[in-house]
């Protein structure tokens, strides 16, 4: 992380942030606990009447096979082949061929429905490295949601959930948000079935609450630690956004306790993050990597004010994945010495260093914790094989953060960025580099799609971890956002949408 991101590194000179709004907010947001109580009542009345509903129809689902073989229903078709490679089933992108001409673009009579061109964009983004076809679907259903938009001829709601898609598709957006735009768009549709939309509202305020409440016992636990009397001034304030990245990571409500370990691993990083990237000398950052490799607590009255306290916090928050901090905290130093000094790495070497240093490996790690323990001792262990999946996800979150980072990084004298090294090493121009990176990007979400898809040793739940992982970075790097740091913008309006706007029915 860096003055300037979520999970990067950024200049030696500091951009003085202002403190987060959102924690003294949260901290007094009144919570009645009978509320609970009352929505859980009403969840359980409801559930009854929706699981008839659902299993009324449930009988096509028998016959997939049949439909796949003759189905011209272009919505039906789509819906299946999300749900399926969502689920790690590799439904062939092959059935869209019946809907799509020579041209890449859908036979005429099926043009006419914006819902149906929105479910086809949204299932464009599941394309592996040989869906070909996909590549085609992407093409048309974009340019054909702008013209709908540019064109005004579409009802507002729809409008309203072409655009937020259009900015961050379903497959890499936050669930919680999909869920709550969803439910909007779902109110305003005059289709739409009153029973379901009730339920969907109800376990939606649940989710609030629960979020308010373990949201404010995160913020009374930093308010504990008394951190603000003990750091400098310039390192960051960002409780609630750190919570919200752990949210990003896991929105289930059975998961309150391992996402708040991942929000207190979270902001711990940023404090990390601050004091390499602008606190510490490279002597200094040496000891304290030195003392953490050796994970020798007796050591830390041996280190300087600032690293003691950082190495104390780090030995309470890290613990259970002591190999995993030894390897990010080299991977900081290397990136540190690549910044401040004359020694350049190769693109690739730096994209794979950078991609731990990044925290990809670690961040993941420690989101297992909360999983249970079976799942906990499969998952470290899939990820300390460094499988192809998460190689890809770190590469991938090297990219977005740098490009998102990279004019502030040149201004500050800071070298170690991706776009930077391409330049040098292949002697292209800024615009050259950044198309480049772009295009690695998106073959690296494809090279994600397919291996979730190819991945099937590991439990589902573990891939979704990795898969939410990717939602993360899209999130705090799409759209050069600058998310983690900003308290307008896109951060605003996704704490609203989740916390401050009440579910109304």
């Amino acid at each position: 992380m860096e003055a300037q991101s979520a999970f990067g590194h950024g200049s030696v000179a500091f951009t003085k942030l202002p403190h987060s709004q959102w924690t003294d907010y949260f901290l007094k947001v009144p919570l009645n606990d009978s509320e609970f109580d009352v929505t859980t009542r009403e969840i359980d009345i409801l559930k009854p009447e929706v699981r008839e509903l659902l299993s009324s129809e449930e009988h096509a689902f028998q016959r997939i096979e049949d439909l796949i073989g003759d189905e011209n229903d272009l919505s039906l078709i789509t819906i299946m082949f999300r749900v399926f490679r969502t689920y790690g089933h590799n439904m062939s992108s092959d059935v869209f061929k019946r809907f799509i001409g020579d041209d890449g673009k859908l036979e005429e009579p099926l043009m006419g429905d914006a819902k149906d061109i929105l479910s086809l964009y949204g299932a464009a983004h599941f394309g592996t490295t040989t869906d070909y076809i996909l590549e085609k679907v992407l093409m048309f259903t974009s340019n054909h949601l702008e013209s709908l938009l540019a064109g005004g001829t579409c009802p507002p709601h729809i409008s309203r959930l072409i655009r937020n898609t259009l900015y961050l598709p379903q497959r890499w957006n936050m669930e919680a948000v999909v869920a709550r735009e969803y439910i909007t768009f779902y109110e305003q549709e005059e289709d739409h079935d009153k029973m379901l939309l009730k339920l969907a509202k109800l376990n939606f305020k649940l989710l609030q609450l629960h979020y308010i409440k373990e949201l404010k016992t995160f913020i009374t636990w930093w308010m504990k630690l008394d951190l603000t009397s003990k750091i400098p001034t310039q390192f960051r304030e960002r409780i609630v956004e750190a919570w919200l990245a752990g949210l990003m990571i896991y929105f289930e409500p059975q998961f309150s306790g391992g996402r708040v370990i991942a929000a207190k691993f979270i902001y711990l990083l940023t404090i990390l993050a601050d004091a390499c990237d602008h606190y510490f000398s490279i002597p200094e950052l040496t000891r304290l990597v030195e003392c953490v490799v050796r994970w020798s607590p007796d050591e830390v009255d041996t280190l300087e004010e600032m690293s003691r306290l950082v190495f104390q916090l780090t030995l309470d928050v890290f613990d259970d994945i002591e190999r995993e901090l030894k390897i990010l905290v080299r991977a900081n130093l290397d990136l540190i010495k690549w910044a401040r000094g004359n020694q350049m790495p190769c693109f690739e070497e730096y994209v794979e260093v950078g991609g731990v240093a990044l925290t990809s490996y670690a961040t993941l790690m420690y989101s297992f914790v909360g999983m249970g323990e079976t799942v906990v001792k499969e998952a470290y262990e899939w990820v300390i094989s460094r499988p192809k999946l998460i190689k890809s996800l770190a590469a991938k979150g090297r990219l977005m953060d740098d490009m998102t980072d990279f004019e502030n990084d040149m201004s500050n004298g800071f070298a170690a960025n991706a776009i930077n090294y391409y330049m040098k090493q292949f002697l292209v121009t800024k615009e050259e580099a950044i198309l480049e990176c772009q295009k690695m990007i998106v073959d690296t979400n494809k090279t994600v799609n397919e291996e979730l898809l190819k991945t099937t040793a590991v439990p589902h739940l573990v891939l979704k971890q990795a898969h939410n992982f990717g939602r993360l970075l899209h999130v705090l790097d799409s759209h050069s956002d600058d998310i983690y740091n900003c308290s307008e913008g896109k951060l605003k309006e996704y704490i609203v949408t989740l916390l401050v706007d009440p579910i109304r029915f």
